[in-house]
């Protein structure tokens, strides 16, 4: 009997005396008997299913779990803890896709990411941010074994970008309006935003003691001095001086606000329905255009680098 190794040979000679005959003997295919065909198809058959094997035996071989924990440690040393969340997210993702429709992870194609990426719920931008998580899953691999391919390269699929709202600035004539015209609540929560920049999540966990105060923004602790202005009005407003926010929460506050800024566009006095964010883009406007000072900006807005304070003013059309 012949060994798996001599066999393959076996069948390679075969098929190279086969096509040496055929181009001496039998140029067109129609020429060739029955005998010669089913010999030909046996071996060509017999090739891919040896092809096939070693392929699968390979991709057997490749110990996908230890590989993930590799991947995503790696991810954390040279990115930040998002960086290696979105990572994990995006292949849990990928997981419950392929567990779903029995898919090997390993040996996805392009069509079936496709599939994938259709799967995906959410905005536009968290479908793109687990694209990403994927594909630089798949090319991490296919660095290690050239036996995998990234299957996301070769897809044509894209999530539907929604057209973007214009981002909005009140004047400083509309705050003073919106902040004589408002409820106690949601003029200090604009206070607030608009004189020191927080973010509207940032309100309903902060704590305020003397002239400090304290929260949580973004899932990150931040803590700094309001100016006293903000102090006073806290001070001689009938909120808890110490939590003012504590009684409603942060989607509540933005309802509000939106609902009473949208009364004073309809009376006409100011110019648009302005959102809790629009007050902590007037404050990073009016704070940059004093000193043209980036890095104290960065500070105030608790970004945690230069670059996206850079970003988030050119989003507001700011000349950095």
């Amino acid at each position: 009997m012949k060994s798996n190794g001599g066999l393959i040979q076996y069948r390679n000679n075969e098929v190279e005396k086969m096509a040496l005959k055929i181009a001496n003997e039998s140029p067109e295919l129609n020429d060739l008997t029955a005998e010669q065909l089913e010999k030909i198809a046996q071996i060509v058959i017999a090739q891919n299913l040896t092809s096939e094997l070693q392929l699968k035996s390979k991709i057997a071989n490749i110990d996908y779990k230890a590989e993930k924990t590799i991947f995503i440690m790696q991810s954390s040393r040279t990115g930040s803890e998002f960086t290696q969340s979105a990572y994990y997210k995006a292949i849990r993702e990928l997981e419950k896709f392929t567990n779903k429709n029995g898919y090997n992870i390993l040996q996805l194609s392009p069509g079936q990411a496709d599939d994938f990426i259709y799967s995906l719920s959410g905005s536009p931008n968290s479908k793109l941010i687990i694209i990403a998580g994927v594909s630089a899953f798949y090319s991490y691999l296919e660095r290690r074994y050239s036996v995998i391919k990234n299957p996301i390269r070769g897809t044509k699929a894209r999530p539907v970008k929604k057209t973007v709202k214009e981002i909005e600035i009140p004047s400083e004539i509309e705050l003073y309006t919106i902040l004589n015209e408002l409820p106690e609540l949601e003029k200090m929560a604009i206070y607030i935003m608009a004189y020191r920049g927080l973010r509207v999540g940032a309100l309903n966990n902060m704590k305020v003691w003397g002239n400090r105060y304290s929260s949580v923004s973004k899932g990150k602790s931040i803590c700094g001095e309001f100016p006293i202005e903000i102090i006073n009005n806290i001070k001689y407003s009938y909120l808890d001086n110490k939590s003012p926010f504590m009684k409603i929460s942060t989607a509540a506050l933005k309802m509000r606000i939106i609902r009473q800024t949208s009364k004073l566009f309809k009376q006409g006095k100011i110019q648009a329905a302005y959102s809790a964010h629009d007050f902590r883009h007037y404050f990073a406007v009016s704070e940059y255009v004093k000193d043209k000072d980036i890095y104290k900006l960065s500070k105030l807005l608790d970004h945690s680098n230069i670059a996206i304070t850079e970003l988030y003013l050119k989003s507001l059309k700011i000349a950095v």
